[in-house]
């Protein structure tokens, strides 16, 4: 175990962990008329031409809520993407939601629009991103402000899925917002499109694609808006408002309905998840296979079916075709997940192995000291950080001291 331990601090020191990787606050990047907090989460070993994700949480929640129920961070360490949390101030709206539906925050270079779009900006000036993979998606209010941003700046985004969103445009107040979110809001698809082309009508290039996720029993957004949110894009596309296939049980799960919507050379647009016995949330799927992820929480429920997987293979960041990358997901990455709680100050550690004897969870501090350990450990691990000092530290499972799988967290006070 010594050779190992000497062997693993060498690499743990040659890693580029810097200001630049983890968790973080941005409190500059431009002129944020806005008015928004940035945070952004960077993993380890990036390469070049790294894509981009931003994720849009909903009203009374912040950055970090959005962060732990959604799994993206996860997932951009297996898959090697930033996420970017942009986060509401309560000073701009009294219930923490982004304000989609006003006209000084939904059009292009103006209010909170223009802030999220500094962000971008700001990202791809210190570090390197690939201008075509930039991605959005958002829950509620935070889908509102994705088609918002997907409206306006389809020369930065490439694709978003909206959770629990409503049209671009369909509402211009506070009392249009409400009608919106109660699915009274009917145009055409024609007019529906007309209101996304017309926000950057000087754009010639092709608009983003659109996936919808929502629950059919969401009596915050009403479902209505599922079929609106079709039209919109199917027509700012100018495919076919009739799915070219609808797929029941999707993945084996009865309440889950997927409908593809492509256009003449086969290539899917718009794709649309119907879920079945879920309200106003985003459905999570706790686990370690390589299509789980997510914890639960108010907005997020588990469904067995996570949302933010597929919203990343819908994006192309996750690619199914590559049988190597699934090995490495079923065997390694999986058996080692660590979720952090900020508000609660907790870390908890899932683990998973096939041996039940002879397996150990360590942690090490950034000099390589193992600070814990636990023999033959529960599934799950949880412990307070108020005792831990600041700093990055590492979780590595081992089975018959041979090490399986690492995870990194940190520990800010």
């Amino acid at each position: 175990m010594n050779k190992f331990l000497f062997i693993f601090l060498i690499y743990f020191i040659s890693i580029k962990i810097s200001a630049q990787t983890g968790w973080q606050q941005v409190s500059s990047f431009g002129t944020n008329p806005g008015n928004l907090n940035m945070y952004m989460y960077v993993p380890v070993d990036l390469s070049a031409n790294t894509p981009m994700v931003f994720a849009l949480h909903g009203c009374s929640q912040n950055a970090v809520q959005c962060r732990d129920n959604t799994g993206w961070n996860e997932l951009a360490d297996i898959y090697k993407f930033i996420v970017v949390y942009p986060e509401q101030k309560t000073i701009n709206n009294s219930y923490n939601c982004f304000n989609w539906f006003l006209p000084s925050d939904q059009e292009r270079d103006v209010g909170e629009a223009l802030s999220i779009k500094q962000m971008a900006d700001y990202v791809q000036e210190n570090f390197n991103v690939d201008a075509d993979k930039i991605f959005i998606t958002g829950l509620s209010a935070g889908a509102g402000m994705s088609t918002v941003m997907l409206a306006c700046y389809p020369d930065i985004f490439n694709a978003g899925a909206i959770m629990s969103g409503v049209p671009y445009k369909a509402a211009s107040d506070a009392l249009t917002a409400s009608n919106a979110m109660y699915g009274l809001i009917n145009k055409t698809p024609q007019e529906w499109a007309s209101l996304v082309t017309n926000a950057y009508p000087q754009f010639t290039g092709n608009y983003p694609r659109v996936c919808v996720f929502h629950g059919l029993q969401d009596m915050v957004v009403y479902p209505a808006n599922i079929n609106e949110l079709t039209e919109q894009w199917t027509a700012v596309h100018n495919i076919s408002q009739t799915a070219s296939g609808i797929t029941t049980s999707f993945n084996s799960n009865p309440d889950i309905e997927q409908s593809v919507y492509k256009n003449q050379a086969s290539d899917t647009i718009v794709l649309v998840y119907k879920i079945n016995n879920m309200g106003h949330a985003i459905a999570v799927d706790p686990g370690f296979g390589s299509t789980q992820g997510g914890t639960t929480g108010t907005y997020a429920i588990d469904k067995n079916f996570h949302s933010s997987y597929w919203a990343a293979k819908f994006f192309g960041l996750i690619n199914l075709l590559s049988s190597e990358r699934e090995i490495v997901l079923s065997e390694h990455a999986s058996k080692l997940k660590v979720y952090q709680n900020f508000s609660k100050n907790e870390i908890s550690v899932f683990s998973s192995s096939k041996e039940k004897q002879n397996v150990s969870v360590c942690i090490f501090n950034s000099l390589g000291e193992k600070i814990f350990e636990k023999i033959n450990p529960e599934e799950k691990i949880s412990f307070n950080t108020c005792f831990i000092s600041p700093g990055i530290y590492v979780c590595a499972l081992f089975e018959r001291n041979v090490l399986i799988s690492t995870a990194r967290f940190s520990v800010v006070k």
